[in-house]
């Protein structure tokens, strides 16, 4: 819940944001909003304003979406907001004591408040010839993908994961032949129960992607204009490749900070960064955030906790000290089917689903005895806000009504818990 404490004039104070992306760039737009007045001063790695990266992976990289279609604002609305931006610059260090940035060219800058919004990098292969794989994570990425994806005819993948199955997905849908290649039992493990990710990868199968688990890429060698991919099964000839196998968060930057499980930077419920004193905050993947559902720190890698967490601390630093709580949930489109994910899957819990599996409008839930704890909907949105409201109400449901598609997941609400 949010307090609120005594409001300041915040018109000699300087917010410095390290990381001019989505969470970082949401941040000073919603200080603003909620009337912060000082200087608001964004530092990004990457030369563009801040943009939304969920179309990289597909309708940028089917030439559907432009990058001004997934800017946050135009270069104009940033200076009509006062919002400074310095992009294409390192940013070496947070320190709390001294209140200053310093950037790799000697460049430092003074703070009352910083927020860090560094995200991570693309994790890279260490493996002979990996360096012939190409990257996926911002846009210059995308577009040295986009470039070279209209002349392949044979695209390998490297990760059965979220940005890897979206890829083959798209290309697939280009006209590529696509291969995957997942080192773990089945796709997108991370996300999906077992009975979510076999209808996947009967999806993409459907649609002519051809997925193998379990299988380690050995090397990289290069063959004609292509790549030739080593395995233990044998060689898989490409005439490109991309490695997606997650990102490497880098928590290095805040002198003093505590680092969680999943290797984020440790914080408070208000994303205060724990081990740095009262003005360091850190939002986006880059966070390892009190989780009020789980019960403990969770670090993701969504748009919405982008958007959770600098709303909680643009409002915390204007005057209303404001956690940043929500029920995980993401999405993902491939094949022309939207699939989201309420919750996150812990590899527990009984599965269920409402409606015929893998249906359009069906439901994979998880459950202890009765007890929702996500769920996965296929093409079944509208039902989003009552999962939600199941899954954060942490009360028993009966089963056979979270089955029946004859009961409206509405009335299975306790009176007390919002759909929200």
């Amino acid at each position: 819940m949010a307090e609120d404490t005594p409001r300041r004039d915040t018109t000699l104070e300087t917010v410095v944001i390290v990381g001019a992306g989505h969470a970082g760039g949401r941040a000073a737009l919603l200080l603003r909003r909620h009337g912060f007045a000082g200087r608001i001063l964004m530092l990004g790695a990457e030369p563009a304003l801040p943009y939304e990266r969920p179309p990289l992976s597909k309708g940028f990289l089917k030439g559907t979406t432009s990058a001004a279609d997934m800017s946050l604002r135009s270069a104009q609305d940033w200076a009509e907001a006062g919002i400074e931006h310095i992009g294409g610059c390192t940013v070496t260090r947070i320190d709390p004591e001294s209140r200053r940035v310093t950037l790799a060219d000697g460049r430092s800058f003074g703070f009352d408040h910083a927020i860090c919004a560094t995200g991570g990098r693309a994790r890279p292969l260490a493996l002979p010839g990996a360096e012939a794989l190409l990257m996926l994570r911002d846009l210059a990425d995308a577009r040295a993908l986009r470039s070279r994806l209209g002349s392949c005819r044979r695209l390998l993948v490297v990760g059965g994961g979220v940005i890897g199955l979206e890829v083959a997905a798209t290309a697939a849908g280009c006209g590529c032949a696509v291969t995957v290649l997942e080192a773990g039992p089945r796709v997108m493990a991370r996300v999906l129960p077992p009975e979510a990710s076999a209808w996947l990868a009967g999806l993409h199968a459907g649609n002519g992607v051809q997925i193998r688990t379990g299988v380690t890429l050995e090397r990289v060698l290069p063959r004609g204009t292509g790549i030739a991919a080593q395995t233990a099964e044998g060689v898989i000839e490409a005439d490109l490749g991309l490695c997606a196998i997650g990102i490497l968060p880098e928590p290095g930057l805040v002198s003093g900070a505590r680092h969680g499980a999943s290797h984020g930077l440790l914080t408070d419920e208000y994303c205060r960064v724990e081990g740095a004193g009262p003005h360091v905050y850190a939002i986006g993947d880059i966070a390892e955030t009190p989780n009020p559902v789980l019960g403990r720190p969770l670090r993701l890698e969504t748009w919405r906790n982008a958007e959770t967490q600098a709303a909680a601390v643009a409002r915390t630093l204007c005057g209303t000290a404001t956690p940043a709580c929500e029920t995980p949930w993401m999405w993902t489109d491939q094949f022309g089917c939207n699939i989201q994910v309420v919750g996150v899957w812990e590899g527990r819990g009984e599965r269920l689903w409402r409606g015929a599996p893998g249906a359009p409008g069906s439901v994979l839930f998880w459950h202890e005895g009765g007890r929702p704890l996500g769920a996965v909907l296929i093409d079944a949105g509208r039902e989003r806000r009552f999962v939600e409201g199941l899954v954060a109400a942490g009360k028993p449901v009966r089963p056979e009504a979270l089955a029946d598609p004859a009961q409206r997941l509405k009335s299975l609400l306790p009176s007390a818990v919002p759909a929200a």
